[in-house]
């Protein structure tokens, strides 16, 4: 748990993706990189986040089939029909 002056672990949890994607500010990186520095259970979870998105980015984009697409696109449509209020 962090102490009373850090980000508590919650709110850095939040924050974990957008760090390991490269997404955060000079400073809310500064602040979760401090609070890692300390707290064993955010660390394990940031190198969880890093092996996933090491992993994501490591697959290749794959088109689907044009079957899927239309069956996908057939049931938005009929649940927009049962659900229209």
């Amino acid at each position: 748990m962090s102490s009373n002056n850090d980000a508590p672990c919650h709110d850095i949890s939040i924050e974990l993706s957008a760090l390991v994607a490269g997404e955060l500010d000079e400073h809310a990186r500064a602040e979760i990189e401090r609070h890692l520095s300390f707290c064993p259970g955010c660390q394990f979870e940031w190198r969880t986040n890093a092996l996933v998105w090491r992993c994501l980015t490591a697959c290749k984009d794959v088109d689907p089939p044009a079957a899927l697409r239309n069956r996908v696109f057939d049931a938005i449509a009929e649940y927009d029909r049962t659900h229209a209020k």
